[in-house]
Parts: structure tokens; C-alpha cells; sequence
């Protein structure tokens, strides 16, 4: 009989190799595992999390490495680089419409297809078993946590007209509220 120390291998095991096959296939697609996560990063971030610094919290990488792959991403036509419209000494990363194009063939659609295929039960179960475990991993780490606007404890209401982001004091419009956040802080 299988110990419980068994499954959870087991589970770390199959999330890494689900890593590994979906971008088993994209050598020819003339980007790196780093770059494709970078887009997918600057597809989903909002305004405020769209930086070197926000990529590398999410990537887990250092400020230089991050920086490293933006710079080639914006040297390719893939982002965009602007000051940023709050302070102005920051930067602020766009994709652009090459990049929108590019991830139209992104490696992980094979796995997206593959979780699609799950019914709602399985799929309800799987993505709160999962974000409890990057949740833990990330504490244990002392690593930065990473969540949805809609779910975070800094949203405050703004009557069905989107919100307000309580930590950065800005309405966020209803399509920015499914984005992702580097300062997400889970609801109490």
C-alpha cells in the first residue's frame, strides 16, 4: 500500500513532466521555455505588474536573467517598452501584435486542451489542488505570492463597474479584474 509521502512524489513528479512534454515539441518555434513564459507573464499581468520585476518574482528568476529575456523579447518585436504612467522612473512591458500572433502557437495549449477535457468537478478540484500547492511552495520559499484581481483582499467594490485596487488606490476596469497580480494578497 502506497504512503502518503508515495502520492505526493508522485504528484510532484507528474506536475513537473507535464512541464517538460508541453515544451518538448516547440524547438522550432525560435523561442526558449523562458521567453514563452515571459509572454504568457505579459499576456495575463495587469498594468501594475507588467516589469522586470514582476516577471521575475512570477519566473522565480533573478532581476538580471529576467531582464535578460525582456530584452531580447522587445529586441524581437515581442514587447514593447514604455515609462510608466504612475511614476514615470519605471518601466511598463506591452506585447505587442507579433506577440499576441506568436502565442496563438503556444506549446502549453496541448496541456490547456488536455485540462479542458477534465469535467467541471475534476477541473474545480485540480485547480484548487494545484494553487494550494504552488501556494505552500511559494511560503516555503519565502517566494512572492501570485493571484487573480478578482480574488485578492486589496480589491474594493466598485458597484459592478470593475473595482478598486485598495493597495495601489487606482479603479480597475472589469476586464482587468481576471488579470494577474504581483502584489495579489489572499482574502482573509
Amino acid at each position: 500500500m502506497a504512503g502518503i509521502n508515495d502520492h505526493a512524489n508522485e504528484i510532484a513528479e507528474l506536475i513537473l513532466q507535464i512541464g517538460r512534454t508541453a515544451y518538448a515539441d516547440q524547438a522550432g518555434s525560435g523561442l526558449t521555455q523562458a521567453q514563452w513564459i515571459a509572454l504568457r507573464y505579459f499576456a495575463r499581468a495587469n498594468r501594475f505588474s507588467r516589469t522586470v520585476s514582476g516577471f521575475a518574482d512570477f519566473h522565480a528568476t533573478t532581476r538580471g536573467t529576467a531582464s535578460q529575456t525582456i530584452k531580447s523579447l522587445v529586441r524581437h518585436g515581442y514587447l514593447t517598452r514604455q515609462p510608466s504612467e504612475r511614476d514615470g522612473r519605471s518601466v511598463q512591458f506591452d506585447l505587442t501584435p507579433k506577440a499576441r500572433r506568436k502565442l496563438a502557437d503556444d506549446p502549453l495549449e496541448n496541456v490547456v486542451r488536455a485540462a479542458a477535457a477534465l469535467n467541471a468537478l475534476q477541473r474545480d478540484a485540480t485547480e484548487a489542488s494545484l494553487r494550494a500547492v504552488l501556494t505552500d511552495v511559494q511560503r516555503i520559499n519565502h517566494g512572492e505570492s501570485f493571484g487573480i484581481c478578482h480574488l485578492c483582499g486589496h480589491l474594493q467594490s466598485n458597484e459592478g463597474a470593475g473595482g478598486r485596487c485598495g493597495l495601489m488606490r487606482e479603479s480597475l476596469a472589469v476586464g482587468e479584474l481576471g488579470q494577474l497580480c504581483t502584489r495579489f494578497q489572499a482574502k482573509p
